[in-house]
């Protein structure tokens, strides 16, 4: 699909579904829905960028649907315009307190309808970029420990209703300070750059994530991953990080990494007390790894 964004419309009158589409087709992607029910569904097996809803809908008022689209994690941040041809600016009032970022009236006016879309579209990329840099790591360019936050309750709970296990591994780098001591903190930048580089590069998945958990650790999140798996993908990490020099100048110097790792099918009911545990039983196991000797990977049992 490209580039383009995708628009859903949700419309039981068919001429004013034909209408929008083809008002909004020759920017976007269009996707179609004659019921409240149809567009539900559409809405949470695509990647929608934004959603117009008639309010008056028979079977199902744009109401209802937005409530629904609410209730589910994939479609709640979804901006939704309501279409409404109710005189009076107490539908306005309602449309906007009930979620909706905009409504539009009725009869539509094709260069209005243009100009209303492409400004939220604008909005919707603003709100995109800015995001993202709130959930980066701006050392490093991996996620960072708010996205983690945010990352490992969809995780817990996808996992909780799948039923298929949920990996984590939590990694230190070795005598970091001592490297800092040594090369000073800039380099010390160079090695945590270096580290994240390779767990990126080590990741074979779509679906799994870095994240940056803080100072010298980093954290991979491995969903839909049982723990043989799990164990397999952290001692390539070891193996790749203690393979790749952290470059200084001329020289290039050798780091290596202890690794926990663990699996877990949650149960739903346990969060967010569940995800602490977890968390802490990978890092106990991280630092065993350390009292055994470090540049090894522990498994919690």
């Amino acid at each position: 699909m490209g580039t383009k964004k995708i628009i859903l419309i949700i419309d039981d009158d068919p001429l004013m579904l034909g209408a929008l589409s083809s008002i909004l087709s020759q920017e976007y992607h269009v996707k179609a829905a004659r019921d409240g029910e149809t567009g539900i569904v559409l809405a949470g097996k695509y990647d929608i960028d934004l959603i117009l809803i008639d309010v008056g809908m028979k079977d199902m008022s744009g109401y209802e649907v937005l409530a629904a689209l609410k209730e589910n994690d994939r479609t709640k941040d979804i901006p939704v315009i309501f279409i409404t041809g109710r005189e009076g600016s107490g539908e306005e009032v309602r449309a906007l307190a009930s979620g909706a970022v905009d409504c539009m009236r009725k009869p539509i006016v094709p260069e209005i309808v243009t100009l209303r879309v492409g400004l939220h579209m604008r909005l919707i990329t603003q709100m995109r970029i800015i995001e993202r840099f709130s959930l980066t790591d701006g050392l490093t360019g991996v996620n960072n420990r708010r996205c983690f936050d945010q990352q490992m309750e969809a995780e817990w709970n996808r996992s909780a209703r799948s039923g298929v296990p949920l990996s984590m591994l939590m990694l230190d780098i070795d005598y970091f300070k001592k490297f800092n001591d040594t090369h000073g903190h800039l380099n010390g930048d160079i090695a945590l750059k270096t580290v994240a580089d390779v767990l990126v590069d080590t990741m074979k998945r779509g679906t799994d994530y870095v994240f940056r958990w803080g100072g010298e650790e980093f954290v991979v999140i491995l969903p839909e991953t049982p723990i043989s798996g799990a164990a397999k993908v952290a001692e390539r990490i070891r193996a790749n990080i203690e393979k790749t020099p952290v470059i200084i100048g001329m020289e290039k110097v050798h780091i290596t990494a202890s690794v926990g790792v663990a699996s877990i099918v949650p149960d739903p009911a346990t969060y967010p007390k569940g995800t602490e545990e977890f968390c802490e039983s990978i890092d106990q196991a991280l630092y065993r790894a350390k009292r055994n000797g470090r540049n090894r990977v522990e498994v919690v049992e």
